[in-house]
């Protein structure tokens, strides 16, 4: 029995390598399958093109995950709920409507550039998830977060800071979509490289996404107050 227990525990180092080496394969796949959805497409990804991008055979995938979409699964879920909670948050922070909008501006821009392949599949593939009973989390994340947004906008209403003439469901939509678009430039060392041969640091894409929203939103004589960024900084964060 002596010799059995110190063989097992003789065995045991190696066998926490090979734990450590699996989950870093899958962690890999995870990243590579986050980059190929994102780019081409969920739909049209096909997992011999994450083997190859991974270097394994075909069926070295099926070690790790039992279906491509348990691979989407992996991506998606755990952030798309985490920006739901978060915009959640803040929506319901101690602090008026304009602060909280801004707030949940910077939240969503840090977030979906920070994360910029999660969140491009989210945005991308809308239509896939709806239609798929298995991610219907998802679906359901993105109405709470649009009811948070909308509730933030509606407060403004009826504060006096955002003008009672706009329609709710498009001045959100319409903010959400910008939003993600901007997210979508950004390029991961810092700048927004556009067309026009200028590169815009992202403080000022930031900035001018501030500056446009709420000059759409507020009422006529708060237009050209000062946007409050640095006092909102701290509630977009994560406590």
């Amino acid at each position: 029995m002596r010799k059995a227990t110190q063989a097992s525990r003789a065995r045991k180092p190696e066998a926490v390598a090979a734990g450590a080496v699996a989950t870093d394969r899958r962690g890999e796949i995870l990243q590579i399958a986050a980059r190929r959805f994102a780019e081409y497409g969920y739909e049209s990804t096909t997992i011999r093109e994450l083997a190859d991008d991974a270097k394994i055979l075909s069926g070295s995938i099926y070690h790790h995950f039992a279906t491509k979409d348990e691979i989407l699964h992996e991506i998606v879920r755990d952030a798309v709920l985490a920006l739901r909670d978060e915009t959640i948050r803040v929506s319901r922070a101690a602090a008026d409507a304009e602060h909280r909008m801004v707030a949940v501006i910077l939240l969503h821009l840090g977030v979906l550039i920070r994360d910029q392949d999660v969140h491009a599949i989210l945005y991308n593939e809308r239509k896939f998830f709806r239609r798929n009973p298995a991610f219907e989390y998802v679906a359901l994340a993105r109405g709470d977060m649009y009811l948070g947004w909308r509730a933030i906008f509606e407060d403004g209403v009826r504060a006096g800071q955002f003008r009672a003439d706009l329609d709710p469901f498009l001045a959100v939509s319409t903010i959400i979509r910008m939003v993600n678009t901007c997210a979508d430039w950004f390029k991961q060392d810092g700048v927004y490289a556009l067309e026009s041969g200028r590169d815009y640091r992202l403080d000022q894409v930031i900035d001018f996404n501030l500056n446009f929203v709420l000059s759409a939103i507020r009422t006529p004589e708060r237009v050209a107050a000062p946007v409050p960024r640095a006092e909102c900084e701290a509630l977009a964060r994560r406590p």
